[in-house]
Order: C-alpha cells, then sequence, then structure tokens
C-alpha cells in the first residue's frame, strides 16, 4: 500500500509539473496585438474604408495563386533541410522537414532580427533525437544555401534595375548597396564555422563567458555542453566536407525557392487588375526591396517593409491601390506566414504535452519493480 501510495504521489507530482511547464503562446498573442493596432488604425483613418472597397474587388484567382506559391515555397524549404539531413544518414520523413522549416520561418519573422528560428529549429530537432552538433551544422549550411542564392538573386537583380533605379528613384540604392554588403559578408562568416580553429575559437569564448556567469555553469551545466557541441560540429563538418554535392544540390534548390517567395507580390499585382506588368521587374524590385530591409532589428522588419514597399513601388501603382497592396502583400507574405506558423506550434506542444502526460501516466512494468524494490 505505502508503495502504491508513493506510485500515485510521483504520478500526481509529474503531471502537475508537465501542466506547470506550459508557456503563454507569445506568437498568438503577437499576432492579436497586430491585429488590433492596425484595426484601430483603420477606425481613425479616413481612407481606409476605400482600401477595404479596393480590397473586396481584388481577382480571386490570383490570390489562390499566390497562395499556392507560398505553399511550394514551405515546401523547398523542408526539402531542402532533410537533403542535408540525409546527407549526414538522419532520415527526416516529409512531413517532419515540412514542420522544422515552418517552424523557423515563424519564429524567425516574431524575433528581432531574425534570431530565432535557428535556435527553436534546433531545440525541435533534439526533441528528435538530432545532436545538437548536427543539427546546428545542418542549419547553418541551410542558411547558407538560402543567402547564396538570395544575394546571388538580388545581385542580378541591382544590375538589371541599376539603370532605371538611378533615374527615377536614387535615394534607395544606400540600403540596396547596404544590405548587399551586409547579406554578402554573412556567406563569407557562416561558412568559417566549419573551419575547427574558428569554431574551436568560438567554443572558448563561449566557456569563457559561462565561467563568468557562475549560475550558468552550475545550473545547466553549459561547458559539457559546449564541449558536446563542438565535438558533434567538428566531426559532422569532417564528414560534410566530403558531401560537397549535397551542399551544391541544397544552393540549386534554394534559387527556385527564392524566386518562388519574390514572385507572391506579381500575383498581387495581377489581382490588382495590372496586366502589363513586366513580371522580372516586378521580381527585381522585390529582391532589392527585400535585401535592403533583411538587417532591420524589428520582427518581420515590420515598418521597414511597409516603407520600403511604399518607396520601391510608389510608381507601379495608382490612386489608393499603393496603400491597399501594402495590406494585401503583408498578409499573404507574413501575416498569414504567422498566423500559420503559430497554429502548428501550439498544435506541437500540444500534442507533445499530451504525449508526455501519457507517458508520466502510464510507468512501465519494470520501474514500478524498480520502485517496490526500494522500500
Amino acid at each position: 500500500m505505502e508503495t502504491e501510495e508513493k506510485k500515485d504521489s510521483f504520478q500526481q507530482e509529474e503531471v502537475q509539473g508537465l501542466k506547470k511547464k506550459r508557456k503563454i503562446p507569445w506568437g498568438m498573442l503577437y499576432i492579436v496585438v497586430t491585429i488590433v493596432a492596425v484595426l484601430l488604425f483603420g477606425i481613425f483613418n479616413q481612407e481606409f474604408g476605400n482600401v477595404f472597397k479596393t480590397i473586396s474587388n481584388l481577382t480571386p484567382g490570383y490570390l489562390t495563386i499566390a497562395i499556392l506559391v507560398s505553399v511550394v515555397f514551405f515546401v523547398f524549404e523542408g526539402e531542402i533541410i532533410r537533403l542535408l539531413m540525409h546527407s549526414q544518414n538522419i532520415h527526416m520523413k516529409f512531413q517532419s522537414g515540412l514542420k522544422i522549416g515552418l517552424i523557423g520561418i515563424y519564429y524567425s519573422y516574431i524575433t528581432p532580427s531574425s534570431t530565432g528560428g535557428q535556435p527553436m529549429q534546433s531545440a525541435y530537432l533534439r526533441r528528435d533525437k538530432v545532436p545538437v552538433g548536427i543539427s546546428t551544422a545542418v542549419l547553418v549550411m541551410k542558411f547558407f544555401c538560402y543567402q547564396c542564392a538570395f544575394v546571388l538573386c538580388s545581385f542580378v537583380s541591382f544590375l538589371f534595375m541599376y539603370p532605371k533605379l538611378s533615374e527615377q528613384n536614387p535615394g534607395i540604392l544606400p540600403f540596396i548597396v547596404l544590405g548587399l554588403i551586409v547579406n554578402g559578408l554573412s556567406i563569407v562568416f557562416f561558412p568559417s564555422l566549419f573551419f575547427k580553429p574558428v569554431l574551436h575559437g568560438i567554443c572558448r569564448a563561449a566557456k569563457w563567458l559561462v565561467n563568468k556567469i557562475g549560475f550558468l555553469k552550475k545550473r545547466f551545466h553549459l561547458l559539457d555542453s559546449i564541449d558536446r557541441f563542438e565535438a558533434d560540429f567538428g566531426s559532422y563538418t569532417d564528414d560534410f566536407k566530403q558531401k560537397k554535392k549535397s551542399l551544391l544540390a541544397g544552393i540549386l534548390l534554394s534559387i527556385p525557392q527564392f524566386i518562388l517567395q519574390m514572385s507572391v507580390i506579381y500575383f498581387i499585382f495581377r489581382a490588382f487588375g495590372y496586366r502589363e506588368v513586366n513580371y522580372f521587374e516586378i521580381f527585381a524590385i522585390q529582391s532589392l526591396l527585400q535585401v535592403s530591409v533583411s538587417f532591420m532589428p524589428m520582427p518581420g522588419a515590420s515598418g521597414a517593409q511597409e516603407i520600403g514597399f511604399s518607396s520601391y513601388f510608389k510608381n507601379y501603382f495608382v490612386n489608393n491601390d499603393l496603400y491597399a497592396a501594402v495590406m494585401v502583400w503583408r498578409f499573404f507574405t507574413y501575416y498569414l506566414v504567422v498566423i500559420a506558423g503559430a497554429l502548428l506550434v501550439v498544435a506541437d506542444q500540444f500534442l507533445y504535452r499530451r504525449k508526455q502526460l501519457h507517458d508520466s501516466v502510464n510507468v512501465p512494468a519494470d520501474a514500478e519493480e524498480d520502485c517496490s524494490g526500494t522500500d
């Protein structure tokens, strides 16, 4: 009887502990605050009614295509992650790759300077028993693949649009050049982690910082974690250097992925009824807008994206269409993604917590025998 009471008490403590771990879904809260802010702005803005009238007259077929293009973009994101994982003999299902990809984009969109994406992806991969060093290295290379496609397409777009921009909108050129430089430097920095002296230096600096902050060292055992990370990451890079074909394939897949991402705005143009727009010109302008605001510190570059869109596309829309286009474009390229990502995170956390609760309540028979043997 005493053993059963202890077991029941232990199970109740486990269940209560898991319930206490439930956290506030900050992503959903962020969405709600943003939507409320937009609605309040609309209430006090006299032109808001005209904007909604314009939006209600959009061609739904082209908006549907814009959504489908975005979905295919996410499929590419997941497949590139799967490709890099498979190069390390870590087999990942299609839905798992898609989930990790969307989670990364979601957290990148809601954190300053897109800093939350890779760490959260690594955390979810660790939950799936993928070593931290390997997951981090794969995500670094995924970022590298995308950055290569991003900088390449943006640079070509800059060369293509420079004559027209220098004549019609020269004020945006410094921002574009700065964006190309910052993103170009990231291509140089991240692969440097794959050289062991650089990796070792960064890990030494991290351990020095941990030693200076005592509670991190004692409570989280970070020194051991840093050593394991360096070992896993280092062994991964040695192996990855022999699998350059996977890296090249990742870069080649990232190019059509980026093209899809930048093509959403074209279908929004068509939804507004602009039939004479040049696809390549719209794609180029969108790419240059993206590169010029990519280093902004706000979550999702909010504010900078809207101002940039108004500046870059001001010569392409007439009447009240520009303001309406900003809202539609941000909804399809940002808010819709954040909503989908938040729903995915909440659903995934719910299912994971339920599994933990189920596992904690259903204690295996051998565990029960161990408990009774200690009395």
